[in-house]
């Protein structure tokens, strides 16, 4: 027996885990990793079975120091056993996989909620037991046992039966708007993944894979390619995660159609949208996914067709007056989807151009599965019932809000995910699809989306749970903290992005860190009262962020993005209250005495001086996860803005303002211009 004295007076406190077990009971005393045990896996071998074994191997090795002896022999583990021992059995009874569709009165399908990768876990003094109903279960079972490990070795003895809301629990990572990770990186994700019982994994791809039959798309990009797709993929199969193919087949193609070869094909001149008119297209897309889906063992397969802003509006307005804008749309995917369907998957699109044409709903081909999104927190997420009521397959799409921001707008993000989810379970969703993007450059750190990562995941496992609960079962899993600390100062860091105005889809900390103090269209809009209560803030934060990198023993890399998120918004509010100040001076140079100017420049330069410095550690923190891909598209961004602070801070020591620029209002146009500047 592994009992100690005492352990029969009081029921075990449980940690918190991730995703919160659907039903758990704690019992008495515990199970001691420490000392000699056996470990029983069902012996018929199925996929990913030996991934497992050495998972639960390595984590009681780490626990324990004390490696455990496997055996294939129940008989070994009776009751009269001196040994401890461990089981993993498939019990196929346990697998209900497929929901059961009823019929209304009204005629209305609906579907009974199923158990999805359901597990059973037993834990008493001298036994564990682990019942899944199929392989994938028993993963993740184990991940739930070696949460519940205490610092000494310990288990503590409960029962817990759980199971999932939705059968499909996703990520997408954008690899296509700046960065293209390494393998080492991407196998990291799928191990975050499947920790977090996620099964479905995206790389939104435009152009960044290496197509032998169109070398030059994707050239110059760190574009991945055949050989690493199909290890990742077995690396992800053998971990029950889903590495699905997604590549863009009609709108966000101008990476390609800039390309002379390929310019012919683009629907206008912004080459934007390849034409489904122009002769070439059809057989140019098949060329693509005869050489890119193969590789994958997926049945899925997300062709996108996003955003087509021009479609039908030039090579293919004919047609689309012929059609329909819709029906212009429709035909192209249906078109797509019998070349996906050769290749035995079934196709997936985002759900934007469907709503815009809701009345052609009941011609979509009932095989498409439809990808809602919106990422804003204010939303009416219900709108998929249009969906269920077509007897439509969907994905409900959420979105980590860390695109276009120096560090995500957390509360927007886990709302969003909230709102998606519930909707989801509401209407009959196959899954929830959480996506974490890169827009103009890709500069947001990945270990900043790993909560919204988290909390997407126990969404979608088994529904909203106490935020406090969460906070400790994330803090503790990622980075060897209980109290929860680290999950707090997630949301405190992505509680500060308001200077004073509010821009869409993204923080306006971000588009200050890139302004240019001559413009100073972003600059011109802060309220200073607001930019001295934010710089308060992140001072104090800051100090809390140092504090937990000396703390933890995990999760270090993902501090110290977090520390530089927590510093580069701090620059770039001393930036805006500088450039605040230089404005003033352009408005009314006599206001500002010699001395005054000698100090504004110096503190220009060195803020020019400390932005570089920022440089240098985003392409340190960068080139661990990524290629170089296009780095130094983000890099040019920042040496602008320096650049113009070294030319204000000569303007001030000379004492020659420039002319002051026109006060304009924030508005999505100028957002967009002033983007386009400082890409330039």
């Amino acid at each position: 027996m592994r009992a100690q004295k005492g352990n029969f007076e009081h029921r075990h406190a449980l940690p918190n885990l991730l995703p919160r077990p659907r039903r758990i009971r704690p019992g008495m005393g515990h199970f001691d990793l420490t000392a000699p045990m056996d470990l029983y896996l069902d012996p018929e071998d199925r996929p990913g079975n030996q991934a497992t074994l050495l998972r639960l191997q390595t984590g009681i090795e780490a626990a324990g120091r004390s490696r455990p002896r496997t055996t294939s022999s129940p008989a070994r583990l009776g009751p009269g056993g001196k040994r401890a021992r461990i089981e993993l059995v498939i019990d196929l009874e346990l697998d209900e996989s497929e929901p059961t569709v009823s019929v209304s009165a009204s005629g209305r399908r609906r579907k009974r909620r199923a158990r999805h990768d359901a597990y059973q876990l037993s834990v008493t003094f001298e036994r564990v037991e682990i019942r899944a109903g199929n392989p994938a279960g028993l993963r993740y079972g184990v991940e739930t046992l070696l949460q519940l490990i205490e610092s000494r070795g310990r288990i503590p003895c409960c029962r817990i039966q759980d199971s999932a809301d939705l059968e499909l629990r996703g990520l997408m990572l954008d690899i296509s708007r700046g960065k293209v990770p390494t393998r080492e990186s991407l196998e990291e994700l799928i191990d975050t993944c499947v920790a977090l019982k996620l099964n479905v994994l995206m790389l939104y791809t435009e152009h960044t894979f290496r197509f032998k039959k169109h070398p030059a798309i994707g050239r110059n990009a760190s574009p991945l390619n055949a050989r690493t797709l199909t290890a990742l993929d077995a690396y992800a199969a053998e971990r029950f995660v889903d590495l699905v193919p997604c590549l863009q087949s009609l709108g966000h193609m101008e990476h390609i159609l800039k390309l002379p070869a390929y310019q012919a094909m683009a629907e206008t001149e912004s080459g934007w949208t390849i034409a489904p008119s122009h002769p070439r297209s059809l057989p140019f897309l098949k060329d693509l996914y005869d050489e890119y889906l193969p590789l994958f063992r997926s049945n899925w397969f997300n062709a996108n067709c996003d955003e087509p802003w021009d479609l039908g509006r030039g090579l293919s307005a004919k047609r689309s007056l012929a059609l329909g804008a819709g029906g212009l749309y429709l035909e192209h995917v249906h078109k797509i989807q019998r070349l996906a369907r050769r290749h035995g998957k079934r196709m997936m699109i985002w759900g934007d151009v469907v709503h815009a044409h809701p009345h052609r709903v009941k011609e979509i081909d009932p095989n498409l599965v439809l990808l809602d999104w919106w990422y804003e927190s204010n939303f009416d997420f219900d709108r998929v019932k249009i969906f269920a009521r077509h007897n439509i397959d969907f994905l409900v799409c959420s979105g980590t809000s860390s695109w276009n921001s120096l560090f995500p707008r957390i509360a927007n993000s886990l709302e969003n995910i909230s709102g998606w989810a519930d909707a989801g379970r509401k209407h009959g969703a196959l899954g929830l699809l959480n996506t974490d993007w890169g827009d103009h450059g890709h500069y947001n750190l990945q270990g900043n989306s790993l909560m919204a990562y988290a909390w997407g995941a126990q969404e979608a496992w088994s529904g909203p749970t106490p935020p406090k609960d969460f906070d400790r079962a994330f803090s503790r899993l990622f980075f060897d903290d209980p109290k929860g600390e680290v999950a707090r100062i997630y949301r405190s860091l992505g509680s500060i992005h308001n200077p004073g105005f509010k821009v869409f889809n993204g923080s306006p900390l971000q588009y200050l860190f890139f302004d240019s103090v001559e413009s100073a269209y972003f600059i011109s809009a802060c309220r200073p009262s607001q930019l001295t209560a934010l710089e308060r803030r992140l001072d104090r934060l800051g100090a809390r962020i140092q504090a937990a990198r000396q703390r933890g023993v995990r999760g270090r890399h993902h501090l110290d993005e977090i520390l530089y998120a927590s510093d580069a918004s701090a620059f770039a509010v001393r930036k805006a209250a500088a450039g605040l100040e230089y404005l003033t001076w352009r408005k009314e140079p006599s206001a500002q005495g010699a001395r005054g100017r000698k100090f504004l420049a110096r503190t220009l330069q060195g803020l020019a001086e400390e932005q570089m410095a920022l440089g240098r550690r985003l392409r340190k923190l960068w080139l661990l996860r990524a290629q170089e891909s296009n780095l130094d598209q983000t890099l040019k961004r920042l040496r602008r803005s320096a650049r113009h602070m070294r030319a204000a801070a000569k303007r001030l020591e000379t004492n020659r303002p420039s002319l002051e620029p026109e006060r304009k209002k924030i508005s999505i146009q100028g957002v967009l211009q002033s983007l386009r500047e400082s890409l330039s």
